[in-house]
């Protein structure tokens, strides 16, 4: 991971063979040259694959206009590559974002967000 977007992740893994977790840093926020790069370095580390993906939002973290409906069409394009995404949330903020966001997606592929990490990999399961 290069150190721009280090700045951004904390971390990005797998978490079993067939479910990626990307963790924001807290405090940040996203705008559409970060989201980017951040999409840049997911789609280098998933190479090709299917995968589920859990998303943990950093506390505070923020998306500006732009970098949400970079996402949207992102996950346009991701519709055949995605299983199901669960996104953890910590803030009232994030919760509207993230309904926004799945109100959006919800064609493509299932998804949800969760507060508690734990009930997120549960519902990861289940895909």
């Amino acid at each position: 991971m290069d150190t721009e977007v280090a700045k951004l992740i904390e971390s990005l893994s797998m978490l079993d063979e067939r479910t990626m977790k990307v963790e924001f840093h807290e405090e940040i926020m996203l705008d559409l040259d970060a989201i980017t790069l951040v999409d840049k370095c997911c789609d280098e580390f998933v190479a090709g694959r299917r995968l589920k993906r859990l998303i943990i939002a950093g506390k505070n973290t923020q998306i500006t206009k732009e970098a949400r409906i970079y996402g949207q069409e992102k996950s346009r394009q991701l519709k055949d590559m995605v299983i199901a995404e669960a996104v953890v949330v910590n803030s009232l903020p994030q919760k509207m974002v993230a309904n926004f966001y799945f109100a959006f997606i919800k064609e493509f592929y299932p998804a949800r967000f969760f507060t508690d990490v734990e009930k997120a990999k549960e519902w990861l399961l289940q895909y």
